[in-house]
Parts: structure tokens; sequence; C-alpha cells
């Protein structure tokens, strides 16, 4: 079904859940529950099993849902640069020129102006700042916006002042993330009484959507892209699993430390695995509420009724899968694999599932169909999704992962430990398998994607010829970004990775 035309153009909101794994949300093999408005929301959209994100962390997964090109197309990760260039071909300037207001709202602070990734919106806002963290409920810690300005100017100082301890500091916040959620706590309760026990991350995003859609022009249709954090490390002591003086010591002795982890300093024990990962189900499971909430900003304007939604994941987690933690570096299933639902305005094809392979790249296409808009031509054809749920993808979906984003990291792990986990790697999917292909070292493996999902099998050796095509195919992509010209991190993109604790 065309999408409608002119002033019936549909709103448009993609909605990006950072850190969530197909596996434990609803949809997925082992979905948490209850998260009743989510699951309300899977019975009224078209359901995808098999996506895969394009990366295992938040900048190029989120260019490549913005433009439909692959890292290694559009440049932007560890191994080209870290900031994408403007164009007049992203979704935010195609679809402002189509008529749309555009918004970006997000908590992940990556999706910044720094790193090229709100070019064309009409007003963008991001962070979780230092001092929105502890109260500042309904503005936004920096963005577009004259308040938004107005708070980041006094952070950007205070950042700029601990910029020589900024390591040390996300340093000891993950070896202590206790001490963080105490203070976050004593500090809500004191400035908010009537908030509750639990600070939300960045509770500003709910209020500012409503705000931004409800001033948008009623002549104009509305794309809005938001961004949650709730599921990205480190985790909070939640009551459904700290309950106890007990269990509270456990969680406070639990080191959530991804840049211990890179130097191999800290290597979770099996109970420490068991709790992150507990941890991490309960915040998905909160992410129901602020699904709804982002929802209720469109039915309070008024514009549910005619909003098109995709929502989904820019990459997954891992707890110990493969030895690997968080999504640090990695190819694997826990990482790659996200979900992805359609809700069409029309309420079209309401509780079907499509069983092809579809990528973040497809994000592209979807949307602009929706908006009437010819997508441009893109090398690696991004296939609309209303085209994939009943008919297969005839070229297989790929992946990367570009190793350790800065040298820095390297330069604090000893050799064997960064030669272990410091790899450029290629995933393909096609049909019911993966391989996976290191362009370095020059070798392969197989797994079956269905029947072997912790990749424990490697078919290699008995599947290498039925799976040759896709093979070359991962073999042509890891020659490209081998060849592709290397830059070092800008300056302004360098702090921001690093008050992130990425480098």
């Amino acid at each position: 079904m065309a999408a409608p035309s002119g002033s019936e153009k549909p709103n448009l909101l993609l909605l990006v859940l950072d850190c969530v794994r197909a596996w434990d949300f609803p949809g997925g093999s082992s979905a948490v529950g209850p998260m009743p408005f989510t699951e309300r929301l899977l019975r009224d959209s078209v359901y995808f099993p098999n996506a895969a994100s394009v990366a295992h962390w938040t900048v190029p997964s989120h260019a490549s849902m913005f433009t439909g090109l692959y890292p290694w197309e559009h440049g932007v990760h560890a191994k080209g640069l870290l900031k994408l260039a403007e164009s007049g071909e992203g979704l935010g300037p195609l679809l402002r020129g189509a008529g749309y207001t555009t918004l970006s709202i997000s908590a992940n602070g990556l999706i910044s102006s720094d790193l090229g990734l709100v070019h064309g919106m009409d007003r963008s806002a991001w962070g979780v700042s230092l001092f929105n963290r502890i109260g500042v409920a309904d503005q936004p810690p920096q963005g577009s916006e004259t308040e938004a300005h107005r708070l980041a100017t006094a952070e950007n100082t205070l950042r700029k002042r601990l910029a020589s301890i900024s390591y040390w500091t996300a340093y000891g916040l993950a070896r202590a993330p206790a001490m963080w959620d105490f203070a976050t706590r004593l500090a809500m309760r004191i400035r908010h009484p009537s908030f509750g026990a639990r600070p939300r991350l960045a509770h500003w995003v709910e209020p500012t959507a409503a705000r931004w859609i409800r001033e948008a022009p009623r002549d104009r249709p509305v794309y809005c892209f938001v961004n949650l954090l709730d599921a990205h490390e480190p985790y909070l002591a939640e009551p459904d699993v700290v309950r106890t003086l007990r269990a509270w010591w456990s969680y406070a002795r639990t080191r959530q430390d991804r840049l211990g982890w890179v130097s191999g300093a800290w290597k979770p024990t099996d109970p420490e695995l068991v709790l992150l990962h507990e941890l991490y189900r309960t915040m998905v499971r909160s992410l129901d509420q602020r699904i709804e909430g982002i929802v209720r900003a469109f039915q309070d304007s008024g514009r549910w009724e005619n909003t098109t939604m995709i929502l989904t994941g820019d990459h997954g987690q891992a707890f110990g899968e493969h030895d690997a933690m968080f999504h640090i570096v990695g190819v694997d299933e826990p990482e790659l694999r996200v979900p992805m639902y359609v809700r069409y305005a029309d309420r079209r094809d309401a509780g079907k599932v499509g069983h092809s392979w579809v990528s973040l790249i497809d994000v592209y296409p979807t949307l602009l169909r929706e908006a009437g808009v010819v997508p441009p031509e893109r090398p690696s054809h991004p296939i609309p999704l209303q085209d994939l749920l009943e008919t297969p993808r005839a070229e297989p979906v790929f992946a990367m992962s570009d190793g350790l984003v800065h040298d820095a990291d390297r330069q604090r792990t000893a050799t064997a430990r960064r030669e272990a986990i410091d790899r450029l790697l290629v995933a393909g999917y096609d049909g019911e398998f993966k391989v996976i292909h290191d362009p370095v070292r020059g070798d392969l493996r197989a797994f079956h994607a269905h029947d072997d999902p912790a990749e424990a099998h490697d078919l290699w050796s008995s599947k290498g010829p039925e799976l040759a095509p896709l093979a070359e195919g991962v073999r042509e992509i890891g020659r490209r970004i081998l060849a592709g010209p290397a830059s070092a991190v800008p300056t302004d993109v360098e702090d921001r990775l690093r008050s992130w604790g990425y480098i």
C-alpha cells in the first residue's frame, strides 16, 4: 500500500533502544516480562526476528540508520572517521525537504552535532549531563535550543577542567558504581522528593518530546528520532534484583568496568555475570514505561493515529558469551541481534512476522517510502521493510567490529590481550548461516544462525564450499576497510568518547 501524500503524510517515529538485544526483548527467545505496553505494540506491529545491527557500538550503527549505508560505506568507524560528513541525503535533510518538522531527542550524548549525527534536524538535544542526572527534570543538557546551550555551557566548562582526570573519573565510577547509584538516589530524594527512589536516566526525554511535538506546526508532519539509554551500562541497583542488604553488598562489590575488561584487569566471575544480566533485564523491563511515554507524546498532540513507528536497537549487549563484555568489541550474536518492530499508521499487516534477514540500513528506505520520498541510490541496496514481509532477501546482510576505538586503549593494554580483542571482524548473514572473517589473520568461521545462536559449533570445514559466495562477500568488505583511509580522532570527538568511558 502506498504511503499517503501531501497533508496526509504520516508522522514518523524512529525509537532506538540503546544496547537492547533481541533475545531479552518482547518477541525474543528469553524476553523479560511483564512489559504490557510493548507487548501490545508488538501485536500492532510487523515483527522481524532476524534483524542484525551493522556494528557493535553506537556511532556507526546510528550513522547507518540515518544514511542507508554500511559503516565501510559512510566511513564512520574506528578504522576510518568518527564523524559523519554532512550530506543532503541523510534522513533529516530529505524529510525536512519533504515538509517534515524534524526532531532529534537522544539520551545518548554521542548522537550530537559533534559527531555529525543531527544534520538536517530542526531541533535536537542529547546527553546525560553531570547536572541533569541528579534532577533537572525537564530540560535537555545539550542541544540546539537556547536553554540547552545555557546548561551545556556550565557543564562543558566543568568537563574541560576535569579533562586531565576524565579517564580516571570514568574508571572510578565503573569500579564502584554503587557510589554513583547512592549519590544519584540521595540527590533525587533531596531535590525532588515526589520523583521516587530511582532516578530515570535522562528523564528530560519524554517532556522534551511532548513539548516539541506539541509546538510543531499542525499543518506539517513530524519526524522524531528518540534514543533511550536505560539498558546501557553501568546498571543501578534495582529493587527487583537487590532486595536485601546482602544482595546490595554483592552488587556494590561488582565491577562494571569496561576499561578494566579491555586491559585484562577485570575478568567477571560467573556470579557477577548473572547479577549484571539480571540488572540489565530489569532496566530493559523499565523501558516499557518510557516507550509508552514517547507514544503518549504523539497521542496527546493528536498525531498518533497517523504515525508510522520503527522500534529497534542500535546494537546488543554481551554478558560473558564468548568471553565478551558489554558491547566493546565483537560480532557475536548477543552484540549484533536487535529487535525490529514496524507499526504502520494505517495498521497494515499488524501482528505479522517477517522472517527475512533485515539490517539497520533498511530503516532508511522504509521511513522515506512512508514519507513518499524516493530514496537515493545506495551501493548495498537497502530494502524497505515493507518489501521484506513476504519476500526473502536475495542479498546477505553484513556487520563489522572495528576493534578498540582509540590508540590510548591499546597503549594501556598488554600485547597478548590487545591481540586477542583488538580485531577487525566482518560478519555476514545469508539464509540459515552466518560467516565471520578476520581480514588481518585471514581466518573464516561459519555457524548455523538459527540452530546455534551460541556459535558453539564452527561449520566452516564442512560448509565452506557451500558458503563460498558469502565468504567472498565478507572478504571483499574486509579488503575495503583495510584499504580505506585511517584518520586520527578529532579532539572534540575524543573528549566526548572519553567522557563516556569509550577511550
